[in-house]
């Protein structure tokens, strides 16, 4: 602005020199010099009036200039407040994320120990698995072992005794070979492995067996002979001749241990003739000593 007015002033002198040297000038009269006069203050009037317009133009840009300079602070003011806000957030952010941070460094400490102890756990339950599949193994072996005792415990059981007829009395039909007694009358069957349909009596386990047979002989003219065979072979006989008038009946008896595998098959034979009644005189019976 002040600058504005300097060049003001300069412009008047400039003028007032001009005028100047025009009056000192020798004027061809009167009329000219008035003229120029007028002229000349009509050009400082006009210069003036142009230089007033141009400080009252540049007021109006002087005063939007200030209005957008005091806008543009107000902005920078409202911008630094913002960055201030911006700066509190931020640090509160910065701490925030710093505690964050702890917090997640303490949790995966925490998650590493659990980790381990999940690890350990595992171990020790892969470990307790394995001695629980080894319990299993060993239980089961026990199973079989106490079914086996169980099994071997029944089969020692074993004991049977039966006479020749079911009901009635007579002799056996007369055979010159040696052909299987089968005895009806069942008075004990322990463990069932005498078979009362064929005469058969097999081992139900590896052993030692005791066997008894009796044998009577009553109203008949043809000899008694009973052996005792185990699988097909004879083991132990007994007999006595036929009966006479004055020697009406006659008894025979015989016993044997044996040594029998699983599925040896024991029965007597008669190769005569043999009775039995009521009174049941003529027996088979056995029963197992031990097992081997």
């Amino acid at each position: 602005m002040k600058a504005f007015w300097d060049f003001l002033l300069v412009l008047l002198l400039c003028h007032q020199s001009q005028a100047n040297d025009m009056l000192f000038q020798a004027p061809d009269d009167e009329n000219t010099v008035q003229t120029t006069e007028e002229e000349l203050q009509s050009d400082i009037w006009a210069e003036l009036r142009d230089l007033r317009d141009m400080v009252v133009e540049q007021k109006v840009e002087l005063r939007h200039l200030k209005d957008r300079v005091t806008a543009a602070e107000s902005l920078v003011g409202a911008l630094q407040e913002k960055n201030k806000a911006m700066e509190t957030r931020m640090s509160s952010a910065e701490m925030l994320a710093e505690e964050l941070q702890m917090e997640n460094d303490a949790q995966a400490a925490e998650l590493a120990v659990a980790q381990q102890k999940l690890s350990n756990v595992q171990e020790r339950l892969t470990v307790s698995e394995g001695h629980m599949e080894e319990l299993k193994k060993q239980q089961e072996g026990q199973t079989v072992i106490v079914q086996e005792l169980q099994n071997v415990n029944k089969v020692r059981k074993v004991a049977f005794s039966a006479s020749l007829l079911a009901s009635g009395e007579g002799n056996t039909p007369v055979s010159q070979d040696f052909v299987t007694l089968i005895y009806r009358n069942v008075f004990t069957n322990i463990g069932n492995h005498y078979n009362p349909n064929t005469g058969y009596f097999t081992a139900p386990v590896r052993g030692v067996y005791f066997f008894r047979f009796t044998g009577h002989a009553a109203l008949s003219d043809v000899s008694m002979r009973i052996k005792l065979v185990k699988n097909g072979e004879g083991m132990v006989f007994s007999g006595d001749a036929s009966t006479t008038s004055a020697d009406r009946e006659d008894n025979a008896s015989n016993g044997v241990v044996l040594h029998l595998e699983v599925g040896d098959v024991v029965s007597l034979q008669d190769g005569g003739q043999v009775w039995d009644d009521q009174y049941h005189r003529t027996t088979f019976s056995g029963f197992l000593l031990f097992t081997l």
